[in-house]
C-alpha cells in the first residue's frame, strides 16, 4: 500500500493523510486492523499510544481475530533460538493485512534478568520487546504481552514460577519467593510500557499447572493470589497502567478448572480485566498430530472433544463470564498441520472460531512458525515473507470471525484421498 501512496500527487498525498488522521481520531470508524491497510500514512499516525476509549468487551469486538507470536520472544535462550527469523515489521504488517486485529506476543524473560533479590531485567531486553510492541502498533494491531515460559511447564533452566519447590513440595516458602519474584518483575515491564496506550494490554502468567490430573486446590488458590498481585503492582506503577487492560487466567488456563477455582482480582479499576483460556481439545488432534481427522464426519476421530464438547466448554464460558461482564480472550487454540488432512484442520479451527465468535469470545490462534507435518507445527503466517501458508484455512478464520451463519452450516471436510 505504501508504494501506492508513493505514485499520487503530493497534494493528493498530504489530502490522503489529512483524511487518514482523521479518520483514525475517530476510532469508531476504523478497526484496529485497518490502519495497516492505509499505507504510511496512517501507519505513522498509529505511531503514538492510544486513547482509552473501549471496554475490554468493546476491545473483544473491535479485534475480531487474534494472532500468537509463538516460538519468538518467549524462546527462552533467545529470539531465533527455536528456528524463527528476528520479528520485523512486515510481519506484523502482513497480520493485520491477514485479517487479525490482536497479536499476542508472548515472553520469556528468565535468561534477560539477573539474580536475586532485584532480578533487574536487561534494558536491551525490554527495548526490543517495546520495539514488537511497536511493530504492531504502526500495522494497526493491539498487542498483548505475559511472563511465559518462566513458568511451570517443564522448561529446566528458565521456569522459576512454579507451585512446588524443588523437592516437588508444596511450601508457603516456595509461594513466598515466587511472589516476591514475580512482583519485581512485572513491576519493572509495567513501569517499562506505562507510557503505551490502549493499544497494549499485560497478561499476568501462561500455562502455569502441576501436570494435567485434577488441580490441588492449593494451587488454584496461589493463582488467585498471582493475578492478585499483578493487578496491585501494575495499577500502582503510574502511567496509562491505571487504565490498562489487564488478562488473568484460571489453573493452567483450563476452562474446567478456571469455573472451579478462578476468582476475579479486586481492582481499583473497575472494569478493564479479562479472562485468559486456551483450548486444545482433543489434543492427540490438535497438538499430538496423532489422530488425523475430526468431526462428526470423520472416521477414527477422538471419542470426545467433538463438536458438542466445543458447544457445552464455550456455553459454560458465555454463562460463568461473558454473561457476567467479565471478556474472555481465547488466548490460544489451534490444530496443527498434517499433509492430507488440511481440510479437516480448516473444519476444526472454523467450527472452533465460530463457536468462540458467536459467543462474544476472541479466539486468538497460536501459530509458532512451525511449517511442517505432525506434531506442533503451528505455522500459517510465513515469519520470512507474511504470506500465508494455508490461504482455505485463513479465509475459514476470516469467515469464522466476520461472517453470520450457523456452526451447523459449515461444509463438513472433504475426506482425505
Amino acid at each position: 500500500m505504501a508504494v501506492t501512496v508513493a505514485y499520487i500527487p503530493r497534494r493528493a498525498a498530504q489530502f490522503a493523510t489529512t483524511l487518514c488522521l482523521a479518520l483514525l481520531a475517530c476510532s469508531c470508524l476504523v478497526p484496529p486492523k485497518a490502519a495497516a491497510r492505509h499505507g504510511g500514512a496512517s501507519a505513522k499516525a498509529e505511531q503514538g499510544p492510544r486513547a482509552f476509549v473501549h471496554t475490554p468487551a468493546e476491545l473483544v469486538k473491535r479485534a475480531v481475530l487474534g494472532y500468537n507470536l509463538g516460538n519468538s520472544l518467549d524462546a527462552p535462550p533467545g529470539e531465533t533460538a527455536w528456528g524463527n527469523p528476528m520479528v520485523t515489521p512486515e510481519l506484523m504488517e502482513a497480520v493485520a493485512e491477514a485479517g487479525f486485529g490482536l497479536v499476542r506476543i508472548p515472553v520469556t524473560w528468565t535468561h534477560h534478568m539477573g539474580p536475586a533479590p532485584k532480578y533487574v531485567i536487561q534494558r536491551r531486553w525490554l527495548k526490543r520487546v517495546a520495539e514488537v510492541v511497536g511493530y504492531a502498533r504502526a500495522a494497526g494491531l493491539y498487542a498483548v504481552i505475559n511472563v511465559h515460559h518462566d513458568g511451570a511447564d517443564g522448561s529446566t533452566g528458565t521456569q522459576w514460577l512454579t507451585l512446588k519447590d524443588a523437592a516437588g513440595n508444596t511450601t508457603e516458602s516456595n509461594n513466598t519467593s515466587v511472589k516476591q519474584r514475580f512482583v519485581t518483575v512485572w513491576a519493572q515491564i509495567a513501569k517499562h510500557f506505562r507510557s503505551f496506550g490502549e493499544e497494549l494490554l499485560f497478561e499476568s502468567m501462561n500455562e502455569i499447572h502441576d501436570g494435567y490430573g485434577a488441580a490441588d486446590p492449593r494451587h488454584m488458590t496461589f493463582i488467585n493470589e498471582l493475578n492478585q498481585a499483578f493487578v496491585e503492582v501494575v495499577r500502582s506503577s503510574g502511567g496509562n497502567n491505571a487504565k490498562r487492560c489487564l488478562v488473568v487466567p484460571g489453573y493452567n488456563t483450563n476452562i474446567d478448572h478456571s469455573i472451579a477455582g478462578f476468582e476475579l482480582p479486586s481492582d481499583p479499576t473497575v472494569g478493564r480485566l479479562m479472562l485468559s483460556i486456551h483450548y486444545y481439545d482433543p489434543y492427540l488432534f490438535t497438538l499430538m498430530g496423532e489422530k488425523h481427522t475430526w468431526g462428526r464426519a470423520s472416521p477414527g476421530r477422538d471419542d470426545w472433544g467433538q463438536e458438542d464438547f466445543v458447544v457445552a466448554q464455550f456455553d459454560k464460558l458465555k454463562a460463568h463470564y461473558v454473561d457476567q461482564g467479565v471478556p474472555v480472550l481465547l488466548g490460544e487454540y489451534g490444530a496443527t498441520h498434517q499433509d492430507g488432512f488440511e481440510d479437516y484442520q480448516r473444519y476444526y479451527l472454523e467450527y472452533v472460531t465460530k463457536a468462540a465468535v458467536d459467543r462474544g469470545i476472541l479466539p486468538v490462534l497460536w501459530d509458532n512458525g512451525g511449517r511442517g507435518s505432525g506434531a506442533d507445527q503451528f505455522g500459517l503466517v510465513d515469519r520470512n515473507t507474511g504470506n500465508v501458508l494455508y490461504p482455505e484455512i485463513m479465509d475459514a478464520l476470516r469467515r469464522a470471525a466476520t461472517s453470520s451463519y450457523s456452526l451447523g452450516q459449515i461444509a463438513l471436510p472433504k475426506p482425505s484421498e
